[in-house]
């Protein structure tokens, strides 16, 4: 049983492999296509969620697990923003959004 799960467990590991590298080369174009910042940041933030799980299967310890769990929490809040900067005319920055996406990802940090 062990040889099986530690199989699954490489498995998961390498499979994270698609969640990092193409997202690393779209943060690459986006910025030499002089494309928004909020473009870089989504690609980094799936990043962050390969890596983090890269981690935690790699490992299987619970501060790994944080370290999967955390980033897609805040790339949620990183895409929530994404969005409604798509359907907004005026080039602002919503602080009131700003404020509630990062008080979620603070309280469900604690």
């Amino acid at each position: 049983m062990t040889c099986c799960f530690a199989f699954v467990s490489a498995g998961n590991t390498v499979s994270n492999l698609i969640f990092i590298l193409p997202p690393i080369y779209g943060a690459i174009q986006s910025y030499k296509d002089g494309l928004e910042k909020r473009y870089i940041m989504a690609y980094l933030c799936v990043t962050a969620v390969g890596l983090g799980s890269w981690c935690f299967h790699m490992t299987l310890k619970y501060e790994m697990q944080l370290l999967d769990e955390l980033p897609m929490i805040y790339s949620c809040c990183v895409f929530v923003y994404c969005l409604y900067e798509c359907f907004k005319h005026k080039k602002t920055i919503n602080y009131p959004l700003l404020f509630l996406l990062l008080a979620y990802s603070i309280g469900v940090s604690i």
